[in-house]
């Protein structure tokens, strides 16, 4: 009976898997908007030149045209770093069609690749359909869909992380000691906030011998000297750095400088897109991805119409970081040793505090981070703690619905998810699975 049940789930799985592939590339076809930006951004630094003020000029011609950039801001909407534009060098002359095209094949090797390492981290069946049963419902989950339908990046978080615990899960090998300190450099550089995903992990760090240490943090200063190097890639960071304090006054209404931009010429057919088409394919198979914004101060405003600033926003996050961070470490000294797997758990909850507390909007695409803990944790499922697992599909449920009498039931969801992965974190207990 158990062998029947597994096979039903399996065919159940791959059948809502076929459906989700289906449906995303329905969605791709109404313009992936945000990828545009990340795109431009590419192409100006590919050319030599800064991105973060650029706004459109009508003798560019097509190279640099993004429908979304324009406004009367100074300020520009490519809002990625000089580095993951550098990671789209190799696309970023094809035609903005089949770049997204590219870039939906690209979403779902990844969150392939995520699943088959969390299957090699899995030591049962049972744990194996976890992984497989929590790769499919995430894939019915507004994170997921907004990701696609903006053709945002935010995968990509979650896909290097999971590469940097892979490597030093492998202690005794220092080629991955250096493919880890890649990794980590990788994610400082597309999300700087990164930083206090990796900063938990020096709870661990004397269980790894002084050879894996140095190959590691020798392999991050390179990346680090590369990124860094040339006087343009310098000034690239600095018009990055230049553009973020513009943004934040636009995210929080403080009067960003504004200027009088040309006006937008409404192309209907440019780089392989027909608007007419998609237009078409949004009367056939109609999307609209829910613009809600789960940052504590939007929560703030909501509930207390009151506008929280951004200095007090900065001081709250920090302050709940350490206060979570000296929990965790004393608890963790009663045991013989911190385990890299609750580390690992307990270290991406503090880099999505940093999401929660942004003075700038996030969007329910940023939910889509939440793979890795979920996947690491389907892959080391234990019955012990079923009722942490009911916590977190409640909150994917949510995340997954439209309630016209709940507001915020997506954000509701992340942060549910986040609530039972914090109580998992202080529950866990390293054993065997069962």
């Amino acid at each position: 009976m158990p062998r029947i049940i597994n096979i039903l789930l399996i065919i159940l799985s791959v059948s809502g898997i076929g459906w989700c592939v289906y449906r995303d590339v329905r969605i791709e076809k109404q313009y992936t908007g945000d990828l545009r930006n990340r795109i431009v951004g590419a192409r100006l630094q590919k050319d030599g030149d800064l991105p973060y003020f650029y706004k459109w000029k009508h003798a560019d011609g097509l190279r640099y045209y993004d429908p979304q950039n324009f406004d009367t801001l100074k300020v520009s909407n490519i809002t990625a770093t000089p580095f993951l534009h550098e990671l789209f060098y190799p696309i970023a002359g094809l035609q903005q069609r089949n770049i997204s095209k590219t870039w939906f094949a690209i979403e779902y090797l990844l969150l392939l690749v995520m699943g088959l390492i969390n299957f090699s981290f899995a030591k049962n069946i049972q744990q194996n359909l976890a992984v497989v049963l929590t790769t499919v419902f995430f894939l019915y989950t507004a994170a997921w869909t907004s990701l696609i339908a903006a053709g945002q990046i935010y995968l990509l978080i979650p896909f290097f992380a999971l590469l940097f615990y892979y490597c030093i899960n492998r202690k005794n090998e220092i080629s991955f000691a250096m493919f880890a300190g890649v990794n980590a450099a990788i994610l400082l550089l597309i999300r700087p906030t990164a930083v206090f995903f990796l900063l938990p992990f020096l709870f661990i760090i004397r269980q790894y011998s002084w050879k894996y240490i140095l190959a590691l943090f020798v392999s991050a200063i390179f990346i680090f000297i590369v990124a860094f190097g040339s006087r343009q890639n310098r000034l690239y960071w600095m018009n990055y750095g230049a553009a973020l304090k513009e943004q934040l006054k636009s995210h929080q209404m403080q009067g960003a400088t504004t200027q009088q931009n040309e006006p937008d010429p409404g192309y209907q057919n440019w780089e392989g897109w027909d608007m007419k088409e998609v237009a078409k394919e949004y009367a056939a198979f109609p999307y609209d991805y829910n613009q809600e914004h789960g940052n504590v101060f939007v929560i703030i405003n909501h509930a207390f119409h009151t506008k929280i600033p951004a200095w007090l926003l900065i001081t709250s996050m920090a302050v709940l970081i350490l206060v979570l961070t000296f929990l965790f470490y004393k608890q963790n000294t009663r045991v013989v040793s911190f385990s890299a797997y609750q580390v690992c758990i307990f270290a991406f909850c503090l880099y999505m505090l940093t999401d929660f507390f942004s003075p700038v909007h996030r969007f329910l695409y940023n939910g889509v981070q939440w793979l890795f803990p979920l996947l690491l944790l389907a892959s080391g499922y234990n019955k012990k703690y079923l009722w942490i697992y009911a916590g977190i599909i409640a909150g994917l449920i949510l995340n997954s619905v439209s309630l016209s009498f709940m507001p915020m039931e997506n954000t509701l969801g992340e942060y549910l998810i986040f609530l039972f992965l914090l109580i998992f974190i202080f529950k866990y207990k390293p054993g065997p699975a069962v």
